[in-house]
């Protein structure tokens, strides 16, 4: 694998309505791929790949869940307010970049919890009760700091024998899992889009505009997912687990997957030795619940890297279960044709 292209696209930051410099990572992939690479007016990327067979959309989102600008105070601290879903609990003491008029390091704070008003030391204040401490004069602070400027989470991509940590994870495998597997180049069974969507953090946003006008016959969102495999979670609550090969997903919040399709995935794992698991759950949710529904619907799957602290300045995701998602993924795209519509 091409462990250099995942660690720029994760330290790459990209957060929704502000994913340019990843979409400009993505673009030049793209066109490694294929001369049909397009952008619409949401700012998906989308690359044609022609080929015989039916038509499939492979998706994953170019967005992380990371924080905008809201206020900057007198005395240059500066608050904000988060974009995707975010743990408090992982936001108070972090580092993190605030894109200004340039890229600016700073510390999270807030009253330090054994002075707390409360009394409580195990008290997690909120994201909007915390302040951005950027080590700069209030002066300095205002010229370069406006209202509107995205943050993300600062830590950068490391490497272990065995795994990755890194910020944004979710969905940079993703997006990394789609290009090595073309990379590979796998003999087409299918009139093939790539589609690097925006917002997905904020609400689906940019997918719901890509099967009104692709109508594609499926779509496979490649996404990173939470693992739970942790001391303490019991197992019928750990979800999927790290070094067991790719999650495909029945049911979450609001996804009721395409049963034959996702079964079809199944088969192909199982036909071609690669380990998978199958998760059902109540929570999260991914592009694959917008473009199912939108314009004439489609078949919809998801194919997920297991990942561990999803939505966090460090999350895991072990190698092995990139691996075998970019197989699952090379493979299904050779043998879609023999999948038998209904």
């Amino acid at each position: 694998m091409n462990i250099k292209l995942l660690k720029l696209l994760c330290e790459t930051p990209g957060l929704p309505g502000a994913e340019d410099l990843v979409k400009d990572i993505i673009k030049k992939e793209f066109k490694k791929l294929t001369k049909e690479v397009s952008e619409d007016v949401m700012g998906n990327i989308i690359a044609h790949i022609p080929g015989k067979g039916p038509k499939v959309v492979l998706d994953a989102h170019t967005d992380e869940v990371g924080f905008m600008v809201n206020h900057v105070d007198k005395r240059g601290f500066v608050r904000v307010t988060s974009l995707g879903g975010m743990d408090p609990r992982v936001f108070y003491g972090q580092r993190l970049i605030i894109y200004g008029k340039r890229p600016l390091v700073g510390m999270v704070g807030a009253i330090p919890p054994h002075i707390s008003k409360s009394g409580n030391n195990k008290e997690v204040p909120e994201i909007e009760e915390c302040v951005i401490d950027l080590g700069l004069s209030a002066d300095k602070v205002h010229k370069l700091v406006s209202v509107g400027d995205v943050v993300s989470f600062y830590p950068p991509f490391e490497e272990t024998e065995d795994a990755v940590i890194s910020k944004a994870i979710d969905d940079r495998v993703g997006l990394f899992v789609m290009l090595e597997a073309l990379r590979r180049k796998p003999k087409l069974g299918c009139d093939l889009y790539l589609t690097a969507t925006v917002q997905e953090e904020a609400g689906l946003r940019g997918a719901r505009i890509i099967v009104p006008v692709v109508e594609p016959d499926f779509v496979i969102a490649l996404e990173g997912t939470v693992a739970m495999d942790l001391p303490g979670i019991p197992e019928h609550k750990t979800l999927a687990n790290v070094g067991k090969g790719p999650e495909i997903r029945l049911l979450d919040r609001f996804l009721v997957a395409h049963r034959p399709f996702s079964y079809y995935l199944m088969d192909v794992a199982k036909k071609k030795k690669i380990p998978c698991q199958v998760t059902v759950k109540n929570a999260g949710s991914t592009n694959a619940t917008a473009m199912q529904v939108t314009g004439k619907g489609s078949r919809a799957a998801v194919v997920s890297v297991p990942t561990r602290y999803l939505h966090s300045p460090s999350s895991i995701a072990y190698k092995s279960d990139i691996e075998h998602t970019i197989k699952l993924i090379a493979n299904v795209l050779e043998d879609i044709k023999n999948f038998k519509m209904k």
